[in-house]
């Protein structure tokens, strides 16, 4: 399956990353004369690596990081779209057309993507859909870069989007959904969070969309999502590994520069209202022990508290040492807790999510939670807590770094959400100068329980 539908129990990787980079200016040099022309910036990333940023004549954007390790490299396309773009009544049609993205085009029949690029050792082929962004991945050996170009340029621009292609991939998604969703006490959860949370912007809606809206829509709906997102300027390809920058921009230019630019459709994305008053579901799931989902409203991932809010989650479930670990799973009332602030394009959720022992109320977890919370609204956090959470980020970060395609990952999400890898950087370097106060300030301003949704789940035979 080419689909990875996130729920909270296996995060996406890298929300909580630091870096100790400094800023430094770049240079800017144009290439050639023609309109095709690309312009070229040199940005340091960390350590001994820099990025090539290339920005192409019809809003292509190539971003390269070489290292020359290993004779492989990360060939990632990232598509600024995502389930915030889609309309009321047609939702589930960026995740749907992920899988269609996998059918014929009019140069490769159905199947032969696939089938070139083993032949090829592909490595870690996928795709992924998220709320904000679109994502197409794979690594491959060194010597395989015109390749990659060719077949990825071609279903930009010559994707067979007919009625049977159409019908066989909403059939895979209505499968999916009752497998990932329907089925799954933590899909369900997940799903139901954010439906609590969100009232108004479309992050209300699941990423994979309701079942009668994948029933109504039809192939014209998907032929017009992809004349209005699948297109240059919608489009960041990150590639990192052994790999020369300017090649690969020759490489780009020559398969992308004739692709010509869409004009970007007018989408009013209305604001969320600010949430007065908590909100609580209780959920009745097959599930033999109870769990416990908490959401609270946290801005975009480009506002100022976002690195003291990583650090706050650090403090509250990065490890053993942790608060809510000590205060949960020590104690005996739960198996695991863990929480995620989570980066988006928009105001988002910071979520805090336990399993329960067996016997033990959610409830009781949620008391213990909103106790430890308070504790650090009202008395000051250690200053060896603190650069404990901070270490932990900071490792994490340059763990993350070490391969190629977690390295393009970082680059690519920070582009789609920010429209800059740079903000990812500035929030990473960061990080390691937020103080106590700051922490416990970012705590007091979102996860006050009047500005959090929660979700209890229990046993389906419960009373």
């Amino acid at each position: 399956m080419k689909s990875t539908f996130p729920i909270f129990a296996s995060f996406l990787f890298l929300f909580h990353l630091t870096s100790g980079i400094s800023g430094c200016a770049s240079r800017e040099v144009r290439i050639g004369e023609t309109p095709e022309s690309f312009r070229h910036q040199s940005v340091p990333l960390v350590g001994a690596f820099k990025a090539d940023r290339y920005n192409f004549g019809n809003g292509l954007r190539l971003i390269v990081v070489e290292n020359h390790s290993s004779p492989t490299f990360a060939y990632q396309t990232w598509f600024r779209v995502g389930s915030r773009d889609e309309m009321k009544g047609r939702t589930g049609l960026a995740h749907l057309f992920e899988h269609m993205m996998f059918k014929g085009t009019k140069n490769y029949k159905e199947g032969e993507f696939d089938r070139i690029l083993e032949e090829a050792g592909v490595e870690g082929e996928n795709a992924f859909t998220s709320r904000d962004y679109t994502t197409y991945v794979q690594e491959l050996p060194k010597d395989k870069l015109e390749l990659i170009a060719k077949l990825e340029s071609d279903r930009m621009i010559n994707l067979i989007v007919d009625d049977k292609a159409f019908k066989t991939e909403t059939e895979v998604v209505q499968n999916e959904r009752r497998f990932r969703n329907e089925n799954s006490p933590d899909g369900l959860m997940y799903q139901e969070l954010f439906g609590l949370a969100f009232t108004r912007h479309p992050y209300h809606w699941p990423i994979i969309g309701y079942q009668e809206d994948l029933n109504r829509m039809n192939s014209e709906d998907a032929r017009q999502f992809y004349r209005s997102y699948y297109s240059p300027n919608h489009a960041t390809i990150v590639v990192t590994g052994d790999v020369d920058a300017e090649e690969v921009a020759r490489t780009v230019q020559k398969f992308y520069g004739g692709i010509p630019a869409q004009p970007s459709p007018i989408r009013n994305i209305p604001a969320e209202p600010a949430q007065k008053a908590k909100r609580t579901k209780v959920m009745k799931l097959n599930i033999q022990v109870e769990k416990l989902l908490m959401g609270c409203h946290t801005p975009e991932v480009t506002h100022e508290d976002i690195p003291a809010l990583s650090v706050l989650q650090a403090i509250l479930s990065g490890g053993k040492s942790s608060r809510l670990h000590r205060a949960l799973v020590e104690t005996g009332i739960s198996s695991s807790v863990d929480s995620n602030d989570m980066s988006n394009k928009d105001p988002t959720l910071f979520m805090i999510a336990t399993n329960l022992q067996s016997g033990k109320k959610a409830s009781r977890a949620e008391e213990v939670i909103r106790k430890e919370l308070n504790r650090i609204f009202h008395e000051p956090i250690p200053e060896i807590e603190l650069e404990r959470a901070k270490n932990k980020l900071n490792f994490g970060f340059y763990e993350s770094m070490d391969g190629n395609s977690s390295r393009a990952y970082f680059v690519g999400h920070y582009e789609a959400l920010a429209d800059s890898f740079e903000v990812g950087l500035t929030i990473q370097k960061r990080i390691q100068t937020v103080t106590a106060l700051e922490a416990q300030s970012v705590a007091r301003r979102y996860l006050d329980s009047e500005n959090c949704s929660v979700i209890i789940g229990v046993k389906r035979n419960s009373k």
